[in-house]
């Protein structure tokens, strides 16, 4: 990560403050910590075989494609660790504490998302942060028809290419379970089914909550003019 290119980042959204373009770095910011905990995964080979039934070439494409995604955001959003850093240091700089006024509606949004997330996922369960995350595009930009136009290199990711292969390998593992378990494989929900599930459940919710700015603040200038 380029810290200085971080603080760049930020002095955009205090020069030039979009609400929609904050909601959607959010959820992209989301995905970022998705991509991460992947990448700190360790023997990732071996965990996906062993749960998923990839092939070599499958997760080479993988292990790229997160790689790829993960260097873009860092290059193009503002990132949880940046957010975090400027809201609990808010006291020691007056340029922080600007900074985090106009990047209120991000921690906002990003504590709802990440509210979900830990409400919906069990303590010690297997779950699969990067089929999560190109989850999250997927129902953003296709369930949901919403864009990421800002965003040229994501809004023509071939998340289609990369749920194919986790969709081919949920009907073999259902197969697998259904020999094993004697029941009909339409009743076995897998890890991979949460994913799905966990995701759609994050859009819905996200695209339904909105930042409340508040309009009942009024400025000392603005008062100052009333007397």
């Amino acid at each position: 990560m380029d810290k200085n290119n971080q603080l760049k980042l930020v002095s955009k959204y205090c020069n030039s403050f979009n609400l929609k373009k904050i909601k959607v770095d959010t959820l992209l910011l989301i995905i970022h910590m998705l991509l991460s905990d992947y990448e700190k995964i360790e023997i990732k080979d071996n965990v996906l075989n062993k749960n998923l039934l990839i092939d070599a070439q499958e997760i080479d494409f993988i292990n790229k494609s997160v790689h790829d995604l993960k260097n873009y955001l860092e290059s193009n959003i503002v990132i949880s660790e940046t957010l975090l850093y400027i809201f609990r240091n808010k006291s020691l700089s007056p340029t922080f504490l600007k900074v985090s006024k106009n990047l209120e509606p991000m921690r906002v949004y990003y504590q709802y998302l990440t509210s979900i997330f830990s409400n919906k996922i069990k303590k010690g369960s297997f779950w699969i942060p990067e089929l999560l995350a190109f989850s999250l595009i997927h129902y953003f930009k296709k369930e949901h028809e919403k864009s990421f136009l800002s965003h040229p290199l994501i809004q023509n990711f071939p998340t289609e290419k990369f749920l194919n292969i986790y969709n081919k390998n949920n009907i073999k593992i259902k197969k697998q379970l259904s020999e094993e378990e004697q029941v009909n494989s339409w009743k076995i929900k897998t890890n991979l089914d949460e994913m799905y599930d966990l995701s759609e459940y994050m859009i819905e919710k996200y695209l339904e909550f909105n930042y409340k700015i508040n309009d009942k603040r009024v400025s000392k200038t603005r008062m100052k003019k009333k007397k």
